[in-house]
């Protein structure tokens, strides 16, 4: 399962450090960052060029880089942040959850009938 839709609460963002501690700057490459590591199920390679072509500018990347990487935990596999996982794991549950009922909806509806398409 790949989630390529991300939730996103105006109000919890307003009232993080990030929004208020960081720049205009270092906001914008620590959300592309959380971008690239929700597409890539949780993780960001810990490797210095794929961060910073990850953050948006490469070449402005060594100024952002302390700051907005205070926000990530380096684990095994590599740079996480704790709010991101939290929010992708409830979605890959309400995900399940959501298949599980279709599922079960259309077997309701359809009984186990097979259709084919010309």
């Amino acid at each position: 399962m790949r989630l390529t839709g991300l939730w996103w609460w105006i109000d919890r963002w307003r009232k993080s450090t990030a929004y208020t501690d960081l720049t205009l700057e270092e906001q914008g490459a620590y959300r592309n960052l959380l971008d690239e590591a929700w597409l890539r199920g949780g993780a960001i390679p810990n490797n210095e060029e794929v961060l910073a072509k990850a953050c948006g500018d490469p070449r402005r990347w060594r100024k952002v880089r302390p700051a907005v990487m205070r926000r990530f935990q380096l684990q095994p596999d590599g740079w996480r942040n704790e709010t991101l996982d939290e929010i992708l794991a409830r979605s890959a549950e309400l995900f399940e959850r959501r298949s599980v009922a279709g599922k079960a909806g259309n077997l309701k509806r359809w009984g186990n009938r097979i259709f084919t398409f010309k």
